[in-house]
């Protein structure tokens, strides 16, 4: 257990990998699943006061752009702020800049002092420098993930670890009829 308190007067900042999570979410296949990022939020944050919940991603491949701009839309209409990278390989199939850019955001806040708590959901260990830095800036750190997709380094970076499979984040989907009843409730049927 780490020294320090859940002060109800702390203020945090989320700062989401979004493709990192969603991952981990898909290696749970055994059944459907759909992560609920505002109750990701709620949870995390307790009674504690939110500052900002960033969430990081990059455009999608080319002929999912348009999916990934439509979730990205979502997100902001919901109040997170959304920062997306420009930069995927097609080659590789992977993301670039996301990583950097959300750790960038990390040190730059602790920075200028706009948090004092920063909740990172991601289990990609290249987060560990910014944590360190974002701790020597005297912030608290805490690392949200699921058990299976993180490792001991980034949970031992951390002041807190929350596992997330042990949170009531995770709701039942029905991919045939789910698109068409969110399409319903933007008003876009």
């Amino acid at each position: 257990m780490a020294i320090g308190s859940d002060n109800k007067n702390n203020k945090v900042m989320m700062f989401i990998d979004y493709r990192n999570i969603i991952r981990s979410v898909d290696t749970m296949k055994s059944l459907p699943f759909k992560l609920d990022l505002e109750i990701l939020v709620r949870q995390l944050l307790g009674p504690r006061e939110l500052v900002a919940a960033y969430v990081f991603d990059s455009k999608g491949a080319m002929g999912l752009e348009d999916a990934s701009k439509r979730l990205h839309d979502k997100l902001r209409y919901l109040g997170f702020r959304v920062v997306v990278r420009d930069a995927y390989d097609p080659n590789r199939q992977e993301q670039k800049e996301v990583d950097v850019a959300m750790a960038c955001e990390m040190v730059v806040h602790a920075l200028r002092d706009h948090y004092d708590v920063a909740i990172v959901v991601s289990g990609d260990r290249d987060f560990i420098p910014a944590i360190q830095h974002v701790q020597a800036a005297g912030k608290r750190v805490e690392v949200a993930a699921f058990a299976n997709t993180v490792g001991s380094a980034v949970i031992q970076s951390a002041d807190k670890f929350h596992e997330l499979e042990k949170m009531p984040l995770l709701s039942m989907k029905n991919p045939i009829i789910e698109d068409s009843i969110d399409l319903e409730n933007k008003g876009e049927v």
